[in-house]
């Protein structure tokens, strides 16, 4: 089967969308099938905000160019992405000439453009203008696939998605690196971040309550991130905006590492129990969950947990899961 990939995430670039995207495209060449990847220039991401604008609102329309090159291809299959920069109308324009479409979610950037939603529950006046204007260029794909029911249950609640069908699908955790965990003294605590949003401000208001050592990595190569997380004895996730499902904490889980997370967007959906989830502004909290995993029996509890959870999101049975959804002819 032939499958086209659009996204505007897809290595060398960073984060975790441009990692689902690489790993959906590995899973699906080992299946056997043909696929090619699609990307736009995204350099006008970085322009000043005025001229984003105009970006954005040419943004609305079907790309012609990546048209006309995917249909020229005659896929089977469309499987997007994150779509800022490849035009909202693009899919459904290519959707026409009888090709499935199938869309996954990673954010709420359809609804939110910069992806910051601190506060999930509140329907903006912006919200309503931008989210009405892209689900009404963006058309309706044959499947969603989304890795959390709440971000699902986000884009519902600001009219996407209302009648196609929607799978939940969470992403799959690294394999699991199995290693005696006990907690030291004093604990090393890992944070991975460096910006408000992701919860840098609260790092340093810890720094002056306890004792214990914070290594703290800004931007690193992947296996760098993973020695540092194998050599901590806790994670910090203090983030101050509604995550979904972030890479990092299936990281941890197949390290079994405890994880300290603020109880946002999809985070307790995630963990599904492992953890410590506490208010994200709140420092007594913070320092209180630091110094419940002290305790060895707490800690190993808690370590345990992550592996059991690691296991939940196996690599294998997901691969299985998306391609089934991809085969599927209801879709």
């Amino acid at each position: 089967m032939r499958i086209a990939v659009l996204t505007n995430a897809y290595p060398p670039m960073k984060g975790g969308a441009s990692r689902i995207a690489e790993l959906h495209v590995q899973m699906l060449e080992a299946a056997g099938h043909e696929v090619r990847v699609f990307r736009p220039d995204t350099a006008w991401f970085r322009y000043p905000a005025p001229i984003r604008v105009c970006f954005h609102l040419l943004d609305l329309l079907s790309n012609r160019t990546f048209v006309d090159k995917v249909i020229g291809w005659h896929p089977e299959v469309l499987l997007t992405h994150n779509l800022t920069g490849c035009g909202f109308g693009t899919p459904s324009a290519i959707q026409s000439e009888r090709t499935r479409w199938i869309h996954v979610l990673h954010d709420v950037q359809l609804f939110q453009p910069d992806g910051r939603l601190r506060d999930p529950q509140p329907i903006t006046q912006w919200q309503k203008l931008w989210g009405g204007l892209r689900a009404r260029v963006l058309g309706k794909p044959d499947l969603v696939i989304s890795p959390t029911g709440w971000l699902l249950e986000q884009h519902k609640r600001r009219g996407f998605f209302l009648d196609t069908r929607a799978e939940v699908l969470p992403n799959p955790a690294p394999e699991i690196s199995f290693a005696l965990r006990a907690p030291s003294q004093p604990l090393k605590l890992f944070f991975l971040g460096h910006t408000p949003d992701k919860g840098i401000e609260l790092v340093k208001k810890l720094q002056k309550r306890i004792a214990d050592p914070i290594h703290i990595i800004t931007q690193a190569p992947n296996e760098e991130v993973l020695e540092a997380m194998r050599e901590a004895d806790v994670m910090l996730f203090p983030s101050q905006i509604a995550e979904n499902q972030p890479v990092v904490l299936l990281e941890a889980m197949s390290l079994g590492l405890p994880v300290i997370a603020s109880d946002v967007g999809g985070v307790r959906e995630t963990l599904k129990g492992a953890g410590l989830l506490v208010q994200r502004d709140d420092v007594d909290a913070w320092v209180l969950a630091i110094n419940r995993l002290r305790d060895p029996e707490e800690y190993r509890e808690q370590t345990t947990m992550m592996y059991e959870r690691a296991k939940e999101y196996d690599a294998e049975k997901y691969a299985h899961q998306l391609l089934a959804l991809i085969a599927s002819p209801q879709t």
